[in-house]
């Protein structure tokens, strides 16, 4: 009984979602757009975690564009309906992430505009955030399976990663991250 009332509730929430366009989750962390490597030490968080973002995709549209050129070459020697469907998520990737990048540098004072670059820069750090969560668990299982020094290093890396996911966790809640869209 509560289970199935969960699960109602669940649907017309995706629903709910699906009819808002609410459900736009924005670049995902992944081949094309791996988690940025460091993150800026100081200034203001928001203007630096949006400057670590607006590299963030820079760096990736290039790769997701070369990857998509490689299938629509591979494309030319073989007709494949996964190849069509593997262009369209590309051409679909692509799409999501040139906007992404243009919010990410629009500067325009609309309360609209702010609050969605803030929504998409928090989405973008908690994306990393995870990514650095499970980089740190597969560290955590190395220790776990091995001994010695291989063990050591894993555990510093480890502690190193949930450091910088902690220290991003913090940075996100920020009072210039906090009150910003507002």
């Amino acid at each position: 009984m509560i289970l199935q009332r969960h699960l109602r509730s669940a649907a017309a929430c995706a629903v709910f979602l699906a009819l808002t366009g609410a459900a736009s989750a924005g670049v995902k962390v992944g081949p094309w757009f791996p988690r940025p490597e460091t993150f800026a030490a100081g200034g203001a968080s928001r203007d630096a975690l949006l400057e670590v973002q607006t590299q963030w995709l820079e760096a990736g549209i290039p790769a997701l564009k070369k990857a998509r050129a490689e299938a629509a070459a591979e494309k030319e020697k073989a007709t494949s309906p996964d190849l069509d469907a593997k262009i369209a998520q590309f051409d679909a990737d692509l799409s999501e992430a040139e906007k992404e990048l243009a919010l990410a540098k629009n500067k325009d004072g609309d309360r609209e505009v702010q609050s969605e670059r803030k929504r998409a820069l928090v989405s973008a750090i908690n994306q990393w955030i995870n990514a650095l969560k499970r980089e740190a668990t597969q560290q955590m299982k190395i220790v776990l399976t091995k001994d010695g020094l291989e063990a050591q290093t894993a555990q510093n890396r480890n502690y190193q990663l949930q450091e910088l996911a902690d220290r991003l966790e913090h940075e996100k809640h920020d009072p210039s991250i906090e009150r910003w869209g507002k």
